[in-house]
């Protein structure tokens, strides 16, 4: 309690103003000690709220991020409670559900945070302004001027269900294990201001839902030698490859079970991370294709990375490696690996045979995609050896579904999409879309977005006009907090990132003008395509 109950003494204030990035540090590192220790200057700041819980793992690990944003100091009770001291008390145990009160509020004290800081140094137009202004009875510049605890108190005498339909779903969750280990995680999940679920049987185990019915073991990136065993079936399958020694958290985006993007990571995922200083110019592509019938995937993707001129990059393709050429560009400093071949339980096909990801003690490649089969297992031996995050897979792939999934993650990677979000727009291309997950951490980016919040424009038909909405990522240079407007008439006031507008009417003409402004993904019915290839006319 004592340790997480410092994570706000990174906050560099505690007013309306912390729910901007820049001005939330990054909670201290924990680490497993016989003693409790903790530094000089990490004292728990003055903001007069206290979370009450029983002295039990679960409820601790829960309310560890929303402990962070209030700065709150974390004290032992019977009830799971927020208290603030002028009497202030707010039940956190609603209908015996902790995560889901604790999760509700953060969001809501954030989301209204971000409203009220409009009244100071940075009064950006807020979309959802004016639908708040009219809930409470003092003014927002009243507010703004109010003590942390006295905001709270404001914040959570609103009644969610006014609220609800106004506070962006940030569809991203963290699920823990109740291990002691996972402690030395929490540092990392509450800088995300991510709400946490727990689990008793630990994080051992994925499983995926493979949507094709017809797999020929033939058109798969597996071996050559067909393994009824790993063939992805209708069923639900489970890979059990954990290489990790360590524990591992699970991180999820989306808005249900079916279309989730899911990351498991080590907690190596994010120390990697610390400290790691940038690449200089040009960035750098490693492309290996070790296999001679999948040159399609490895042409296109050629010609995509560093294919923006105010970008400089330098992309090397190797073909048909051996394992020693595999492990040296597999050890030297890259800042992406697009690898293109087989993978099995054994390790990466290579000309001369299988060089397994264990063999590997030292990764310097920052991020990765292994489109293979089965190469979860190869993914996590990375993170555990230096990198950072990357996409792999769960079970075989069918090969053009690969080619397909393959090109447009690189077309995404390329433009700045964090890798969680390169995924969720790069299901939509094939089914095999769904076997697709994530190793380490899913916001990893390789390169800056022309838009600086990575975005994509989501297009319906009504009759003669268009309906239009933009969803925004969340990445390591746009974090949550950070204030995006789409450029999109009529629409001039800002939405808080990560988050969707609503679905705006416009005429075609609006619309083109709207694509004139940079290269961004536009997903039109079920189909992909990029804002410089839409024909509006045609819609």
């Amino acid at each position: 309690m004592k340790a997480i109950s410092t994570f706000g003494s990174v906050l560099k204030t505690t007013t309306a103003e912390r729910s901007y990035p820049t001005l939330r540090g990054h909670p201290p590192a924990v680490e497993l000690k016989d003693e409790m220790s903790i530094p000089d200057g990490l004292e728990i700041p003055e903001t007069d709220i206290q979370i009450e819980v029983q002295p039990k793992l679960r409820q601790i690990f829960i309310v560890s991020s929303l402990a962070y944003y209030l700065g709150a100091e974390i004290i032992s009770g019977s009830k799971a409670r927020l208290t603030t001291g002028t009497g202030f008390t707010y039940a956190l145990d609603e209908n015996q559900d902790l995560e889901t009160t604790a999760e509700r509020v953060l969001k809501q004290i954030f989301f209204l945070d971000t409203v009220v800081r409009t009244e100071g140094t940075t009064p950006l137009p807020h979309r959802k302004r004016s639908e708040i202004e009219g809930i409470f009875e003092q003014s927002t510049e009243t507010i703004h001027e109010q003590p942390i605890s006295k905001q709270v108190q404001l914040y959570l005498s609103v009644p969610h269900s006014k609220l609800k339909p106004l506070i962006s779903n940030w569809q991203f969750e963290t699920q823990v294990p109740l291990k002691h280990e996972t402690v030395e995680f929490l540092p990392y999940i509450a800088n995300g201001l991510s709400p946490i679920k727990t689990n008793d049987r630990g994080i051992e185990e994925v499983t995926f839902e493979s949507k094709e019915t017809d797999v020929i073991s033939a058109f798969t990136r597996g071996d050559d030698i067909p393994d009824t065993d790993s063939v992805p079936r209708t069923q639900a399958n489970k890979t059990d490859d954990n290489p990790s020694a360590s524990p591992l958290i699970r991180q999820s985006w989306g808005e249900s079970s079916e279309r989730d993007i899911v990351s498991t990571v080590p907690l190596s995922a994010f120390q990697n991370n610390i400290g790691r200083s940038p690449q200089e110019d040009p960035i750098d592509i490693q492309v290996i294709c070790n296999d001679e019938n999948m040159t399609q995937e490895s042409d296109f993707v050629d010609k995509v990375y560093g294919n923006r001129n105010e970008l400089p990059f330098d992309v090397t393709i190797h073909c048909n490696t051996s394992q020693s050429e595999l492990k040296g560009t597999l050890t030297s400093k890259s800042d992406f690996l697009h690898y293109i071949g087989h993978i099995d339980k054994e390790g990466y096909q290579c000309t001369d045979g299988k060089l397994n990801g264990s063999d590997i003690k030292e990764s310097n490649i920052k991020a990765f995609f292994l489109n293979a089969c089965q190469s979860h297992a190869q993914g996590l031996h990375l993170i555990e050896s230096g990198s950072i995050g990357g996409i792999v897979t769960l079970g075989n792939v069918v090969n053009s579904g690969a080619v397909r999934v393959g090109k447009a993650i690189a077309q995404l990677l390329n433009q700045g999409f964090p890798l969680y979000g390169a995924l969720d727009i790069a299901q939509k291309e094939s089914l095999v879309g769904s076997q697709y997950h994530i190793v380490g951490d899913g916001k990893t980016t390789i390169a800056q977005s022309d838009l600086v919040v990575p975005n994509v424009c989501i297009v319906e038909k009504e009759g003669d006009r268009l309906l239009v909405s933009v969803k925004m990522y969340d990445s390591v240079q746009a974090e949550i907090g950070t204030m995006c407007t789409p450029y999109l008439e009529p629409i001039d006031e800002y939405y808080v990132v990560p988050g969707e507008t609503e679905k705006i009417p416009i005429e075609k003409p609006q619309f083109e003008d709207f694509l004139n402004q940079g290269k961004f993904p536009v997903v039109i019915g079920k189909n992909v395509y990029w804002s410089d290839s839409v024909l509006v006319e045609s819609l």
